[in-house]
């Protein structure tokens, strides 16, 4: 069974595939080195709430939007967008 921790993460990946944006993108956007990032996408490392309301910010959407969009199953990410 998938976590939600996991379920974010890699629904965040796809997400970021989708918008053509990159580790270094997403590192930028919530002053960190990108392996920082690297690690909180492996699940090394948490991401905070602050980063996830950065990220938003970067993918044009709030920071409820942006958990509606990454707390879905992974073959249900098309049914909602903001």
């Amino acid at each position: 069974m998938t976590s939600e921790a996991e379920l974010i993460r890699n629904n965040l990946r796809g997400e970021m595939a989708r918008r053509h944006k990159t580790q270094e993108d997403i590192a930028k956007a919530i002053g960190c080195g990108r392996p920082l990032v690297n690690r909180k996408l492996n699940g090394e490392k948490d991401f905070t709430i602050s980063d996830m309301e950065r990220i938003a910010a970067l993918f044009g959407m709030t920071v409820l939007q942006l958990f509606m969009l990454l707390l879905q199953p992974l073959d249900g990410v098309n049914q909602f967008r903001p």
